[in-house]
């Protein structure tokens, strides 16, 4: 094995030790079978098999361990949830049920749920490791489980197990991490993993996505289909398809490495100010400079023009290559930072000062409401929905904030720092962002008001742009029909003074301008013309400027809900925008059509986000549907999962080691996890056991 079982421990130690935490709190209501003794090698009450195919399995498994003593049982049910009726991830039901179903050395568990879309993969005697298994995993069970073919995925497992226990196959990792050409990233002793939250995340996607009635349709009864198998990401012959899966996987991770050490940076500065992290600033300005560089490869992809696959492979990899290589460093300074701010021997204090912050920053929201209602009744709802959010969001974010305090000064009596810190450091991501959604709405006012007063300057200037086409090509197909365009933005744009969305109506103004500039530049003198998009450029750059940094906050703070497609957008439109301000000093008619440019993929990031929100848990992202709302122990799991404080700000595949559970963590007594190895895939493990197991969703 790659990773010793003390790695793994340590790899999965405040992912583990949070999964205490919000499990202590309450889940969604069980709506399936808890872990259970299994009865026989294939056990289907999901009812996927038909009587053929659960012969063909049995047989396959029963030559499997005839060749290799690999004895493998497989379980088809609908939902996985414990004994309680908590709903839990494949890794740990698959365990549990090896360990009711009293399995030893050799006896693996291949456990799918249909409806929730997520399986498990064990092996409890460690007669494989845990890359051999997330091999498996890869190349063999996700292909089949991705389409729905269940009995595929048996004989994939079947097939991946021979030939890993015959010491065949790739030394590749499962579960979405890259290994050499992707992203595997060093460990630190602080902070959180992705393993849990992946289960977490997936509950209101499933309860509001209505994964229900779609597994329902589609459990196809059919046969393995005749295609290739998938190789590891190593090799060159990855298909296309995973390959653009583990591009945008290493998308959202990069981006959300970048904005956590964006945030940790800001906090080191503040105590010990800008000398001492220097070095950690130059690496997150790499790292920025290669995540926009891989979000602009992205960006290309998605435009209308196709490539042609040589061309789309070669950008995906080097889109992998840019967020593995700038992730590892910024993970490699990680435990620098960890050890420059010393919060084990000042966890006591920390928490103290994270309180009082706590309550510093509550104290804003009166003022932030009043400022809401105020702003609603000058302008309409469409205008306010994204500021009403974020007083939601602060609020559940506080109330974290202080149960991850409570706990952490819990952990100080059983003198257990490490889970200390790794509550205070999510306490204190939380009072952060809080902050953060406190400032955009005390800046809405103005940004609204601005809006609104240029509303009446950029009616004039179009109006000006409206007479010139007249005057210089009345007949023209093409600036007809940009002068109909023109005409409507100016009607939305005298709307919106009194009942509309400004910054929406300014949008579309600029842009039909914009459109009307360029092709009346042609017969407009060339020098009237320079010094006129010179003019627009310097009042329009301040506010496209401040728009999408609104909009990069809002992701930044409900990014653990928010998809690459989002991300990307706002990434290339800020870029655009860096490179509109160095167009104007010597081609202000290239710099207005890339500001232009800039506006609308902010406003499409903002767009592909609320629509991430909405298909996340509708109206905000959060809220019924996992555990109705409500908190348990003064923290709100959603509200963590959507600012991606959960996600340790790192995303998918990335995790760290140490934190809750060592000594004792939550629960008292033997941490979490035990004695055991890993567990990899985007889930979480949990109870004791030597083995390894690893799973994920499909």
């Amino acid at each position: 094995m790659v990773r010793t079982a003390r790695t793994e421990r340590r790899r999965w130690g405040y992912a583990a030790s949070l999964a205490l935490v919000i499990a202590a709190l309450g889940a969604s209501p069980a709506l399936a079978e808890e872990p259970l003794n299994l009865p026989e090698e294939v056990y289907d009450s999901a009812d996927v098999l038909t009587d053929d195919e659960e012969e063909e399995a049995r047989a396959q498994i029963e030559q499997l361990r005839e060749e290799t003593g690999l004895q493998l049982f497989v379980a088809f049910v609908d939902e996985f949830t414990d004994e309680t009726g908590t709903q839990v991830d494949g890794p740990t039901w698959a365990e549990q049920t090896s360990e009711v179903s009293g399995m030893g050395t050799g006896d693996l568990v291949l456990a799918v749920a249909v409806e929730q879309r997520q399986y498990g993969l064990g092996d409890v005697g460690s007669t494989l490791g845990q890359d051999q298994l997330q091999t498996v995993q890869l190349q063999d069970i996700e292909p089949a489980l991705g389409q729905d073919d269940w009995a595929g995925a048996v004989s994939g497992a079947v097939e991946g197990l021979a030939r890993e226990a015959a010491g065949g196959g790739s030394d590749s990792s499962g579960g979405g991490a890259l290994d050499d050409q992707g992203p595997v990233y060093p460990q630190s002793d602080e902070g959180f993993g992705t393993g849990f939250p992946v289960l977490l995340l997936a509950a209101p996607v499933l309860l509001f996505g209505g994964s229900a009635l779609v597994s329902a349709m589609s459990r196809k009864k059919g046969r393995r289909p005749a295609a290739g198998v998938l190789v590891p990401p190593q090799a060159q012959g990855l298909s296309l398809q995973d390959l653009q899966r583990q591009a945008a996987e290493a998308l959202v991770g990069m981006d959300n490495a970048v904005r956590s050490a964006e945030e940790e940076l800001a906090f080191a500065e503040a105590q010990f100010g800008t000398q001492r992290t220097e070095q950690f600033r130059e690496v997150l300005g790499r790292a920025k400079a290669a995540a926009k560089e891989a979000f602009s490869l992205r960006q290309q992809l998605d435009d209308d023009q196709k490539e042609p696959e040589d061309v789309e492979r070669s950008m995906l990899a080097r889109i992998i290559e840019l967020t593995s290589t700038s992730r590892r460093a910024l993970d490699e300074h990680t435990q620098e930072f960890a050890t420059l701010r010393s919060l084990q021997d000042r966890a006591p204090q920390f928490l103290a000062e994270l309180q009082t912050r706590a309550q510093e920053t509550r104290d804003r929201i009166p003022t932030a409401r009043q400022s809401v209602d105020g702003l609603a009744a000058r302008y309409p709802a469409e205008a306010l929905g994204t500021v009403r959010e974020h007083l939601t969001q602060v609020e559940n974010l506080l109330r974290s904030a202080d149960g991850f305090v409570t706990a952490g000064q819990q952990s100080l009596q059983r003198d257990d720092r490490p889970a200390a810190v790794a509550a205070a450091r999510a306490a204190e991501e939380a009072i952060g962002q809080a902050s953060t959604l406190l400032d955009q709405i005390g800046r809405a006012g103005d940004d609204l008001a601005n809006a609104a007063a240029e509303l009446s300057a950029r009616v004039t200037s179009i109006s000006s742009d409206l007479r010139d086409a007249q005057r210089l090509a009345p007949g023209d197909p093409v600036v007809a029909k940009a002068v109909h365009r023109a005409r409507e933005a100016v009607e939305r744009a005298q709307s919106a003074r009194s009942s509309g969305d400004p910054l929406r109506a300014l949008s579309d103004l600029d842009r039909a301008e914009h459109d009307l500039d360029t092709l009346l530049q042609p017969v407009r003198d060339a020098e009237a013309h320079t010094s006129r998009m010179r003019e627009n450029f310097s009042q329009r750059v301040a506010r496209v400027g401040a728009r999408l940094r609104s909009i990069d906050e809002t992701i930044s703070t409900r990014r653990g809900a928010v998809s690459s497609g989002a991300r990307t957008r706002i990434s290339e439109a800020l870029r655009v925008f860096d490179e509109a301000q160095t167009a104007a000093r010597t081609d202000p008619a290239d710099a207005m059509g890339l500001l232009t440019r800039a506006e609308q993929l902010g406003e499409q990031a903002l767009t592909e986000a609320q629509n991430d929100l909405s298909s996340w848990g509708g109206s905000g992202g959060y809220g019924g549907g996992f555990g109705g709302g409500r908190t348990r122990g003064g923290i709100d799991p959603l509200s963590l999962i959507l600012g991606g404080i959960l996600l340790g700000g790192r995303g998918g595949g990335h995790h760290h080691s140490g934190g809750w559970g060592g000594g004792g963590g939550f629960g008292g007594g033997g941490g979490f996890g035990g004695g055991g190895g890993g567990f990899g895939g985007g889930s979480f493990g949990g109870g004791g056991g030597g083995g390894s197991f690893t799973g994920g969703r499909f």
